[in-house]
């Protein structure tokens, strides 16, 4: 995939993840999940840095991610990340361009596909533990 931080800016990305969040906090799936968030400042700017990354910007902080494990404690399901997904087309399509908006789509889809896995995999794993002790 290409580049496109430089193309959509970082202050456009920033505006972005700003209203994306805004709207998750009014959405009525997702705001519950997202009420873990206790500095929606630092959240905004957390992932305007993890998009501006990678979108092919270069990093400016140096604070870690824990994509799988943030949203394993939030309580994330595959159906929630498919109303993620949905608000998140939504809020690129009115920020950006169409071939731009379906470029940056795309890597949060990929992002979306690998968190819908990994929730399976813990998924299975409960599942062989609760089989374990109740043999």
């Amino acid at each position: 995939m290409r580049d496109i931080a430089t193309d959509i800016g970082l202050d456009k990305v920033k505006t972005i993840i700003g209203d994306f969040y805004d709207r998750v906090q009014e959405h009525p799936t997702l705001a519950r999940p997202f009420g873990i968030v206790d500095n929606w400042n630092e959240h905004k700017a957390h992932l305007s840095h993890f998009w501006w990354v990678t979108l092919g910007g270069r990093p400016y902080r140096n604070k870690p991610y824990q994509v799988a494990h943030k949203h394993a404690e939030a309580g994330f399901t595959p159906e929630l990340l498919a109303d993620w997904l949905t608000l998140f087309r939504t809020t690129l399509d009115s920020h950006l361009p169409a071939d731009t908006a379906a470029e940056w789509f795309a890597r949060a889809a990929n992002i979306g596909r690998s968190l819908t896995l990994m929730h399976e995999a813990r998924q299975d794993v409960s599942l062989q533990h609760s089989h374990a002790r109740s043999s």
